[in-house]
This record gives C-alpha cells, sequence and structure tokens, in this order.
C-alpha cells in the first residue's frame, strides 16, 4: 500500500482512466504497476490523496513525462503500444497524433508536441517519453 500526498496538478476529469493495480515497488514508494486499457505500464505516482491497494480500480490521470530534447518520429502504422525501456520509467509510445492528443495504449494529452511537430499530426509516430506519470483522483 503506498499514501502519498503532494499537490495535484490542474486535472481535468475527462482525462481520467479506470486503472487496476497490479503491483508496487518495494524499493521506490512512487512506482506503480498499472493496468490501463489492457496494457501494462509502469508509472510513477505523481499524486495519491488515499491509500491505493493492489488488485483494486482507481480513477488515474496519465501525463506524459518528456525530455526537454524529447525524441519523436514518423514511423509506419503498426500496433498503438507501449514499450518499456529498462531499467527505469522511460517508454517508447507507439500510436498517431490528433491535435492535442495522441492515441497510443490509451488516449493521452499530447503536452504540446502538436505545436512543436505540425507536421506529424494524423501520422502514426514513435514517442519516447521520460515515463508516464499517475495522479490518482
Amino acid at each position: 500500500m503506498a499514501t502519498l500526498l503532494t499537490k495535484p496538478s490542474d486535472l481535468t476529469a475527462s482525462n481520467y482512466k479506470k486503472a487496476r493495480i497490479l503491483a508496487f515497488n518495494e524499493h521506490v514508494e512512487e512506482d506503480v504497476t498499472l493496468l490501463v486499457d489492457g496494457t501494462v505500464v509502469n508509472c510513477f505516482i505523481s499524486y495519491c490523496p488515499y491509500e491505493i491497494e493492489v488488485g483494486k480500480f482507481y480513477d488515474v490521470e496519465l501525463t506524459m513525462n518528456l525530455a526537454d530534447d524529447y525524441e519523436l518520429d514518423p514511423v509506419e502504422p503498426s500496433g498503438l503500444s507501449a514499450v518499456k525501456i529498462d531499467p527505469g520509467f522511460t517508454y517508447l509510445l507507439y500510436g498517431e497524433l490528433y491535435d492535442d492528443k495522441f492515441l497510443t495504449f490509451t488516449s493521452l494529452n499530447d503536452e504540446g508536441i502538436h505545436y512543436d511537430h505540425p507536421d506529424c499530426n494524423e501520422h502514426f509516430v514513435r514517442l519516447k517519453v521520460e515515463r508516464i506519470d499517475a495522479s490518482f483522483r
């Protein structure tokens, strides 16, 4: 079980997903493994105002945490997926960029990528993210 109290980000109800907690990291309190829309992802807990338990479902907002020099590449369309780069929280996300949404293993806010890369809008891309943050409602 984990209880973390930090200041929440600006949360929008429509950004919440139902997620099941699969595991906690015994060495890092903020490290959680979630099942979201049929995909297992390892996330960093950025906000959690209550006790959470393995096996239970929670409303969670997922946010991509990008490096200043993040990598985004157009690629041939394939399955929407999240590929973990061990060790740590880094992922390669494969999906379609549509305006302010990135449709990968689930729909995520694109964190302004469509402004930086308008040429990639409505295209299938590979995006390297430093981590995926999970904020529990």
